[in-house]
């Protein structure tokens, strides 16, 4: 699924040294606007509304087979995705809000297989996304295009053996990372601070977060959009893999797909005030200490 070839160049892309523009995102010139209200902890099905669909936004088929507020799961967003991937310049289902300048976005989320506890599909992942958004439609759409970021959980190559997948794309080039992880609900969070994206997850029961990945993206605008994406079954496709344009442009129905999805909250939140210790750090450098970053992103709380 992912050549060598295409994960070494898209690490070197994203190594990029940070832009004048990238540095200066940091200092805003007035405040940003709240972004609290963006949250959604799905009590209400009108609130599905408030959602944008990748797929309306930019005019291509809905590759999700299903999606609802409340009906499924009461109190929680829950959907099935159709045979996709989101990889290179293949695209899949996301459900986005649209957020500028810096964000800290956690959701609590399970992504289970339709009667098993994990996917037994390969490539049956989930999470948090962050997007740049893309003018063209599907009929004027061309490839190395996309860029984003994502957390996803699921199954990767394996059937039913639960993982953590952190993926980077730069101009449709992909490179990913997995980490084992427990079945079951997990936290994701993503956290931006100017070109630096840092990834974050907590499985339930525990109180502190890991610190799992970083990238350093200064070629992302600083509108994206931030949501909850969902993808299964990329092996059952093989023949479209060199062709994402059919891909893209169909909905694949009738092959192997196991994804059920439920969705606790999604809630964003501007970050906290970086310490000064931090404030002209990049901190997607690994040479940043992750407890100094841990100990801004997780204070330990009042007494402890």
């Amino acid at each position: 699924m992912h050549s060598k070839t295409t994960i070494r160049l898209a690490l070197m892309l994203a190594a990029m040294p940070l832009a004048a523009g990238a540095q200066q995102m940091r200092r805003p010139a007035e405040p940003l606007p709240d972004i609290a209200p963006l949250s959604d902890d799905f009590n209400d099905p009108a609130s599905l509304a408030a959602w944008t669909s990748h797929a309306a936004a930019e005019g291509w088929p809905e590759m999700l087979a299903k999606v609802d507020v409340g009906r499924t799961v009461p109190g929680s967003l829950y959907l099935e995705p159709h045979t996709s991937g989101w990889y290179a310049d293949f695209r899949a289902p996301f459900l986005f809000r649209t957020v500028a300048g810096d964000f800290d976005v956690v959701t609590r989320l399970r992504a289970a297989g339709k009667s098993t506890p994990v996917p037994t599909v390969t490539w049956s992942l989930a999470g948090l996304m962050a997007r740049e958004p893309r003018s063209t439609t599907m009929e004027t759409w061309a490839p190395r295009g996309e860029n984003w970021v994502f957390a996803t959980t699921g199954a990767a190559a394996r059937p039913g053996v639960p993982v953590l997948e952190t993926k980077t794309t730069v101009n449709g080039r992909s490179a990913l990372n997995l980490h084992p992880v427990k079945e079951g609900w997990i936290e994701l969070r993503m956290v931006r601070i100017g070109p630096d994206f840092l990834i974050l997850y907590r499985e339930d029961g525990e109180r502190a977060w890991t610190l799992q990945e970083r990238f350093f993206r200064p070629d992302l605008p600083q509108t994206l959009q931030v949501g909850v994406n969902a993808y299964t079954g990329w092996d059952a496709m093989p023949e479209l893999w060199d062709d994402p344009a059919a891909y893209n442009r169909q909905v694949l129905t009738g092959r192997a797909a196991d994804l059920a999805l439920t969705v606790d909250y999604v809630r964003f939140a501007r970050p906290r005030e970086i310490p000064a210790a931090l404030a002209r750090r990049r901190l997607s450098d690994y040479r940043v200490a992750a407890t100094d970053l841990l100990a801004w992103l997780d204070p330990a709380p009042s007494g402890d």
